[in-house]
Order: C-alpha cells, then sequence, then structure tokens
C-alpha cells in the first residue's frame, strides 16, 4: 500500500470511529465537548496530516469536494448541529474517500510500465495447461476469458470487470491447487482467518485475499497485486447502491484498461 492509499485508510477508520462515538448517544443535537471535539479532529487530522500526503497523488482538484466536506464537519462542531446531519457529512465524507481510494489506485496502475495501455495486448487466451492439468477446467478457463474479450469489446463494461475479477480468482486458485503442499498458503501471514485464528477455507476467499497470498508467497510482484485490486475495486460495483452512492459507472475505456490490467495480472500467475 503507498503512503496516499494509506493516508485515505487512516481518513476512513477516523471518520468510522467519529460514527461510533456519535452512536453512543440518542440526543437529537450534538452539544457535548467530548463528541465535538472528536469532529474536530477527524477534520483537523484530515487537512494537516492525510491530505499533504494525497494530494501529491492526486492534486488539488480532486479533493475539493472532501475538503468541503471536513469543513463542513468544522463548522458542525461550532454549534448544536442535528445528530442526523453529522451522520449525511460522514456518510458522505466515506463515499468521496472510497472513490479518491479507487481513482489513486487506477492511476496507480496506469503508472506501471507493464500494465501501460498505450498498444492492447493481444486478447488470445493464454495456455492455461502450463498451470492447470485438467482439461475441462482449461475449457472453463478459456471461455472466460472469451467472455472477457466479447464484454469489453461489445460496450457491457460492468459485466467485463466482474468477469475479469472472476477469471483471475479462478487462476490464483488454480496456482493454489497445483501445490501438492498448500501449507505455505494457509500460514501466510496475509491468509485470512476466523475469529479462533484459524485460516479460512479457499471458498470463503476473495480475491483480495489471493493477491495478498499469491504476493507474499513471490508468485505476483508488488505492483502486479497493486494493480490487481484496481480490478477488484472496481468488480464491486457490481452492486447497485455503491455506484449511486459513489455516483461511478463503469465506462468502455475504463474496461479497456481494467482488462490489460487483468490479462496483465493473469499472465504473470500462468509463469512458473
Amino acid at each position: 500500500m503507498t503512503l496516499p492509499q494509506k493516508a485515505l485508510a487512516s481518513a476512513s477508520e477516523q471518520c468510522d470511529r467519529l460514527n461510533k462515538v456519535l452512536h453512543k448517544s440518542t440526543t437529537k443535537q450534538v452539544k457535548s465537548d467530548d463528541e465535538t471535539q472528536v469532529a474536530k479532529a477527524t477534520a483537523h487530522a484530515w487537512f494537516n496530516n492525510c491530505r499533504p500526503v494525497v494530494v501529491t497523488a492526486v492534486g488539488d482538484g480532486q479533493l475539493k469536494g472532501l475538503d468541503d466536506q471536513y469543513r463542513t464537519l468544522i463548522a458542525a462542531s461550532g454549534r448544536a448541529t442535528l445528530r442526523s446531519r453529522y451522520f449525511a457529512i460522514i456518510k458522505q465524507t466515506k463515499n468521496l474517500l472510497s472513490q479518491v481510494q479507487v481513482d489513486q489506485a487506477l492511476a496507480l496502475a496506469l503508472a506501471a510500465d507493464h500494465t501501460r495501455p498505450q498498444h492492447a495486448t493481444a486478447d488470445d487466451a493464454p495456455d492455461f495447461s502450463l498451470l492447470v492439468p485438467d482439461a475441462k477446467m482449461q475449457t472453463i478457463l478459456v471461455n472466460r476469458w472469451q467472455e472477457c474479450v466479447k464484454c469489453v469489446t461489445v460496450g457491457a463494461p460492468l459485466s467485463a470487470v466482474v468477469m475479469m475479477g472472476g477469471m483471475l480468482e479462478g487462476l490464483l486458485l488454480a496456482r493454489v491447487n497445483q501445490l501438492k503442499d498448500k501449507s505455505p498458503v494457509f500460514k501466510a501471514a496475509n491468509a485470512p482467518k476466523d475469529k479462533a485464528g484459524n485460516p479460512l477455507k479457499l471458498n470463503e476467499w476473495g480475491l483480495k485475499n489471493y493477491l495478498d497470498v499469491a504476493h507474499e508467497l513471490a508468485w505476483i510482484s508488488r505492483t502486479t497485486k497493486d494493480v490487481g485490486e484496481v480490478v477488484r475495486d472496481y468488480r464491486n460495483y457490481i452492486h447497485p447502491q455503491k455506484e449511486y452512492s459513489h455516483g461511478v459507472s463503469i465506462s468502455a475505456d475504463d474496461a479497456r484498461t481494467l482488462w490489460e490490467i487483468a490479462k496483465s495480472v493473469a499472465r504473470q500467475v500462468l509463469k512458473p
């Protein structure tokens, strides 16, 4: 995770803390010093600590909406503001932070030389037999690859990105299943665990888990892991409410860019 990504994550966590503090009381208005001080601290942490780091990656223009929300938060803390108003400010701030996180991740992907889509790479499906000995699974993966191409080509960007995420999960799972001894996978520090600290079964893993462990085991580079997470982030817009609340829609150009990223990740996973 880059420094700007860490700063954005920290700002989001601070919003969560403020939200938690405000939910401890049921009064209609927020008047207590304890609550208003946390609100002010949340805003000042953005301007003093997080923003100076984030702006180096995205520029001032992209942060205007966030700056306005944090200024609104400071103004609210100076008077007896409705609690519901605070919750609305926090929600909008979180949405804007999430959007900047996704945009920054995509910018990171475009900056990586091996994923820069200046010239489209070949859409021919790779030789999946390098990773998967089972002929039936090879056919499935080829079909998934070709369906990604079709979705990108016919202008179905959201469907394309959903297919990309599923294909990458399938490839990473195949890489795991190729191992005779899978213990390093489950012992990895980034392997997802339950509340008791036991590793989750593979069918409970998400794309982020696979990417994190693949990087930890040196199957993919750090840059490949980071850009792979861009596909994961955009794939999450399959949920209509998330698209609505973030005000984000995936364009045909976005899908073409993300397809170059997905192909790059896939080909690195397939390397022996």
